[in-house]
């Protein structure tokens, strides 16, 4: 059922091919996009995103996050990876930009990955997250600068006062439940 409705969210959005305009589109393996009239392709394929699992003394850092999808739910620092970047180059930026804080690349250690999906302005995006484990004693939870526009509030919290139900997305929970078992 999901993959059929991620197959007509894609055929809502592309009606026309972007090349010639025509609108023979088939929608193939729920990725690619084909034009039968000039046989453009385009493959919708999974965006790449990182999030950081910052563990201080007290506990695991947590965003309060400002915008949609999920607003108000928790989240990691982190966000989609740009083109031309490395996983730790956008992790070390998106930290940077959400809370004012560049984490060194020796400070992060890959540490799972799980599929999500992220919807945007009526467009389903299959994403892989990938998480990295930050251990720090340094980090002051207070000396931080949030984003108004990413985050509304910071909290940390003790590992297993940590529920299911806080966050906005399925791959941080489950990447939170594997730090949880460890």
């Amino acid at each position: 059922m999901r993959l059929q409705m991620q197959v007509d969210e894609l055929q809502r959005v592309f009606r026309n091919c972007p090349h010639c305009g025509a609108s023979e589109l088939y929608i193939e393996r729920n990725h690619r996009i084909h034009c039968s009239a000039c046989h453009f392709e385009y493959f919708h394929n999974v965006a790449t995103a990182v999030g950081a699992l910052v563990v201080t003394p007290q506990g695991l850092l947590l965003l309060e996050r400002a915008k949609e999808p999920a607003r108000g739910k928790y989240a990691l620092p982190g966000g989609f990876v740009d083109p031309g970047e490395s996983l730790e180059a956008a992790l070390v930026r998106e930290c940077g930009e959400e809370i004012g804080w560049f984490p060194e690349n020796e400070e992060l250690h890959y540490f799972c990955s799980f599929p999500n999906t992220y919807r945007y302005k009526d467009i389903l995006y299959n994403t892989c997250d990938m998480f990295f484990l930050v251990k720090t004693n340094t980090l002051d939870p207070a000396s931080l600068r949030i984003e108004p526009g990413e985050v509304t509030a910071l909290k940390v919290l003790p590992l297993s006062d940590i529920q299911d139900d806080f966050f906005a997305f399925e791959s941080t929970k489950q990447a939170v439940k594997l730090l949880q078992e460890i």
